[in-house]
């Protein structure tokens, strides 16, 4: 008899949630592990039930987003009624098996519960599409046994015929799909493609096995830190492939390590979670609406970077965030009526240190007292919106790429990105203290290789919480060259009305030295309104506005606004601008599109700096800028004598306004 092989052949189809129209349009038109255990369950079996009100037919098999394998995956697996799934093979030659022990299924087990895992073979996954389809047949011929049992698997992303650079020409204008599948036709002799679930049903998995954590192997580098990558790819070139399969880089969750704002959503995600949980264990029943939210909201393209922008790019962040706060929006508002204010204590980040979680019925702001203080989170509940969702500027690895032409480099790219390589020592998030050395300029503030001169922007400060009021404060330094200052920064912010998303922080900067202190103070606040050089989004100045615009700032800053005159305007009103104002009362951002305004205004004259931040990140279509936030420094340099306290007053305000 002769020799047989069963060729399993699969695709995965997946775009981010809320991926822009024509990105999807374009897929659909040319081709078609992280979450708590109850929203895994509940996420598979969502799908389940509706591919079988679509086709009648229930699914047993699961296709796990990026291959990312943790042992206890198991059991959630198991407990949705999934009977296997499919990983690279990559993951069990680390467990030690040898390339002729993977032509079948393996079961694994956690905590009594089992599913079966089939190894995805490499070799078919990088030939197909674009391999020659006979090789492919050659192949599976050389793999094929004599009793036939003996599986191929493919299982791959559907992109790769049609979306992929290059793969529709090749899969359809050239005929590769047609081909293929005519050969298999003429093959059929000894190539039996079978559907998974028929062969789990005509055969016996292989034995028991325990998988060590893994990905696929570029996921692993690319989870590395940075500067680290380049050494561990020279490394594995100077392994031998027998030993090599034993190395691994990274570890998936790293990212959350590597990048603090795919943490911040993660950990936002978790927290919803345990909210809808909550109200579900309360109520005895399951909120659809919220729970549907929620999961839109764990898309797991923002979690990672790599090869795909991921990570970097803002409205694929900003679909997150927006269902994650609608689900939020819903359960606050059944466990809390329409109006509510709650300071939540809690390690929201889990680094170890207390956050505070101010929530009212209109808006959330997060702060974190052991990080300079900061507000990193704040969300404007009426647009289910997130301001500061926001992204630093680090060091990629593949920055070293762009001093390369672009036949080596391998990557399009636009012009002139290396001279926007600029790399911040601290997440672009809002109430950040800076003090400014002398010789500071707008060009080096934005690229950030200023003099800072305090000690305050990244380190701990002490918090309290005593009804609408939060206060952060720390005793830290201003250096004058080796001569430190003791000074002592105060911030109080105060939420008023609820239902209002306005925030009063007065500022109290006292001298506690016995010598002069010459500051210049900076609180930094960042804004991401998605797209910097659209004309609908734009910067304004309040005092430009009269009433009753203006009236939404606050009493006291209102009063300020009416009895002044001031001759700034603004150069330009996009937000990717970069410009120093001079003497103003305040600053605002609009978005007329989304509908929302945002400003600040002061009760001291105060000069105003503001640039955007724009990161570099590859993608599959090569190099690129992407606009991150808008940056924006009010400054007041003044004198403070020996026990002398300094004060200002700033209003921060969200709203709708009609436009």
């Amino acid at each position: 008899m002769a020799n047989r092989i069963n060729l399993l052949l699969g695709v995965h189809n997946h775009q981010p949630v809320d991926n822009w129209d024509h990105v999807i349009e374009d897929a659909y038109v040319k081709c078609f592990a992280i979450f708590p255990d109850a929203d895994k369950v509940g996420q598979i079996e969502k799908l389940s039930d509706r591919v079988e009100a679509l086709t009648g037919q229930r699914s047993n098999g699961l296709w796990l987003a990026e291959r990312v394998w943790e042992p206890h995956l198991v059991k959630p697996i198991a407990q949705a009624g999934i009977k296997y799934l499919f990983l690279d093979d990559s993951h069990f030659k680390a467990a030690g098996l040898d390339e002729n022990e993977l032509h079948g299924r393996y079961t694994s087990e956690e905590q009594g519960f089992v599913t079966d895992i089939f190894p995805v073979d490499k070799t078919l996954r990088y030939q197909i599409p674009y391999g020659q389809p006979q090789e492919i047949i050659d192949y599976l011929g050389s793999i094929a046994s004599a009793d036939g049992k003996r599986s191929a698997i493919y299982f791959d992303d559907g992109e790769k015929f049609g979306v992929w650079p290059g793969s529709y020409g090749l899969v359809y204008r050239e005929k590769w799909l047609d081909k293929f599948f005519t050969l298999l036709e003429k093959n059929a002799d000894f190539i039996n493609a079978i559907t998974p679930s028929q062969y789990v049903a005509e055969t016996s998995p292989i034995g028991r096995i325990y998988l060590p954590t893994a990905s696929y192997s570029e996921m692993m580098e690319w989870a590395l830190p940075a500067k680290h990558i380049s050494t561990y790819e020279q490394g594995m070139k100077e392994v031998p492939a027998q030993y090599s399969r034993f190395l691994r880089a990274g570890f998936w969750r790293n990212f959350l390590v590597k990048y603090p704002e795919a943490n911040n959503i993660h950990k936002k995600m978790l927290y919803v979670s345990e909210k809808i949980h909550k109200l579900e264990q309360k109520t005895g029943t399951k909120n659809e609406e919220a729970l549907d939210e929620l999961w839109k909201g764990q898309s797991n393209d923002i979690f990672w970077h790599g090869v795909f922008g991921g990570l970097y790019l803002t409205n694929l962040r900003t679909a997150n965030y927006q269902h994650l706060i609608k689900a939020e929006n819903i359960v606050d508002s059944l466990l809390h009526g329409q109006s509510f204010m709650n300071v939540v204590q809690r390690d929201f980040d889990c680094d170890g240190h207390t956050d505070l979680l101010i929530e009212t019925s209109a808006q959330n702001l997060y702060l974190d007292p052991h990080e300079g203080g900061c507000l990193f989170e704040l969300d404007y509940r009426a647009k289910n919106f997130n301001l500061l969702d926001t992204l630093a500027r680090r060091y990629e690895s593949y920055h070293d790429k762009l001093n390369l032409p672009e036949n080596e480099s391998g990557k399009s790219r636009q012009r002139n990105l290396e001279q926007h390589l600029h790399y911040d020592w601290h997440r672009r998030v809002s109430l950040l203290d800076h003090f400014l050395g002398a010789d500071t300029t707008l060009d080096a503030l934005a690229q950030s290789r200023y003099p800072e001169q305090g000690d305050f922007v990244n380190q701990p400060y002490t918090a309290s919480a005593s009804g609408h009021t939060v206060t952060l404060t720390r005793n830290g330094n201003i250096w004058e060259g080796d001569r430190a200052i003791p000074i002592r920064v105060e911030k109080q912010l105060a939420f008023i009305d609820p239902e209002q998303a306005q925030t009063m922080i007065r500022y109290t900067i006292t001298n506690q030295s016995n010598e002069k202190a010459s500051l210049w103070f900076a609180p930094e606040f960042n804004v991401n309104l998605l797209a910097g050089d659209a004309p609908d989004r734009y910067y304004y100045l309040p005092q430009e506005e009269k009433t009753p615009k203006a009236a939404e700032a606050g009493a006291q800053a209102v009063a300020v606004l009416e009895e002044t005159t001031t001759k700034a305007k603004l150069r330009s009103k996009k937000l990717i601008s970069k410009e120093a104002l001079k003497d103003v009362y305040g600053i605002g951002l609009r978005d007329e599109w989304l509908g929302i305004d945002y400003h600040l205004v002061w009760n001291r004259l105060a000069n105003v700096w503001r640039f955007p931040v724009e990161t570099v990140s590859q993608s599959e279509a090569g190099y690129e800028k992407v606009y991150q936030s808008s940056a924006m420094f009010p400054n007041w340099k003044f004198d403070l004598s020996p026990g002398q306290e300094w004060q200002v007053e700033i209003t921060q305000r969200i709203s709708s306004p009609a436009i």
